[in-house]
Formats: structure tokens, sequence, C-alpha cells
């Protein structure tokens, strides 16, 4: 009789430890779950934010378009490219450069 309390007893005890293994089983097949679920919500995230810092450079490519800085230059300041080239009065050279210096002042400094 005592041997099949004791059997009884390791039956009972294997049938828990299954029960055990069952719900740890399901737990860690719900958090694998929910992990996948977390791992495609930001890889989603991700590829969103990739694609506005996309957008945000080619915009900011467009802005520094050098096209766009001569029609801002144009616009703005009043300077066409290629306008520098053109000569200015002698009366206007003068007041554009600074005077020139004297020889000894230059090796002084």
């Amino acid at each position: 009789m005592a041997k099949i309390t004791v059997k009884r007893w390791l039956q009972v005890a294997a049938a828990l430890i299954v029960v055990v293994l069952a719900v740890g089983v399901y737990r860690a097949k719900s958090d694998a779950a929910r992990t996948e679920a977390e791992v495609r919500r930001l890889n989603g995230e991700i590829a969103e934010r990739e694609a506005r810092i996309r957008e945000l450079r080619a915009h900011i490519a467009e802005q520094e378009s050098p096209a766009r800085i001569e029609q801002l230059n144009e616009q703005r300041l009043g300077h066409v490219v290629g306008s520098e080239s053109a000569a200015l009065p002698e009366g206007e050279i003068a007041r554009r450069l600074p005077p020139p210096q004297p020889q000894e002042q230059k090796a002084r400094e």
C-alpha cells in the first residue's frame, strides 16, 4: 500500500509538472507574439522616420540649389550672376576698395 501511495504522489507531481510546463510554454508563446508585434510596429515607425528624413533632405537640397540661390539673390539683393565682372567706374573702385597701404606698414604688421 505504501508503494501505491508513493506511486500515486509521483503521478500527481508529474501531472503538476506537465501543467506547469504547459502554462510556461503558453506564456512564452504569447510573450513572443507580443514582442514580434512590437518589433513590427517599431520597424514601421523606423521606415516612416527614414521616409521623413529623405523628404527633408530633398527639401534642403532644393532650398540650397544654386538656381534657387541665384533667384533669391536677384530678387532680394538685385544682383545678377556674372554682373560682378562688369567694369566699374574709377570712382566706384575707389569707394569699394580700401586705400593702398605703404610697404613699410605691411612689413611691420
